[in-house]
């Protein structure tokens, strides 16, 4: 997935016969993180902020910004010990941005950010534990010793190293999901 970067906006001014040409980002250091959980959500989840199951990435990427110019005032409101009524409804993942953004700004607390998490999951959700895929198998101390049938001793040995190239091809897709689930989950 490609990085979300805070866009660009150049202002022009032709005043007094000069022209001046400023570049800058256009949301502030503080108000990016908020911006990259937006668009990671808007982006992952065709109908979460707005409909994007029929666009190109391209689209999908210019349908969020301009979705999150829309909702930028509500997302930024300053809700009395945490969230607003209005940003309750929004994903969680960009609720704990948002939580996030309003304890770096100091508009909120560890203690009141804390309260407000423990409110955004659920019951079930504060008791369970998130597992990844391979830290939920079991490490099997002593392997079985794995039976050859008899057609698989009887190949030619130019077969048994494609064969060995393929299994290797699979235990490095599967070591690239891994890799790639971590990714996703560190966004988050």
């Amino acid at each position: 997935m490609k990085e979300i970067k805070n866009p660009l906006v150049a202002n022009i001014d032709r005043s007094n016969g000069n022209i001046e040409i400023s570049i800058a980002k256009k949301y502030k250091e503080s108000e990016e993180a908020t911006y990259k959980s937006f668009m990671s959500v808007c982006a992952m989840d065709d109908k979460a902020l707005v409909d994007t199951s029929k666009m190109d990435k391209e689209g999908t990427m210019a349908a969020c910004g301009m979705q999150y110019d829309k909702m930028r005032a509500m997302i930024n409101e300053v809700g009395k010990g945490g969230l607003t009524e209005k940003q309750k409804k929004l994903p969680p993942a960009l609720q704990k941005a948002i939580l996030k953004k309003m304890k770096e700004d100091g508009k909120l607390s560890k203690e009141e950010e804390e309260e407000a998490e423990a409110k955004l999951l659920s019951k079930d959700d504060q008791k369970k534990k998130e597992v990844a895929v391979q830290d939920d198998m079991k490490v099997v101390e002593k392997p079985k010793q794995t039976k050859v049938s008899k057609a698989a001793e009887e190949l030619p040995a130019d077969t048994k190293k494609k064969l060995n190239k393929i299994a290797e091809e699979l235990d490095s897709g599967v070591k690239a999901h891994a890799s790639q689930a971590k990714r996703i989950r560190d966004m988050l």
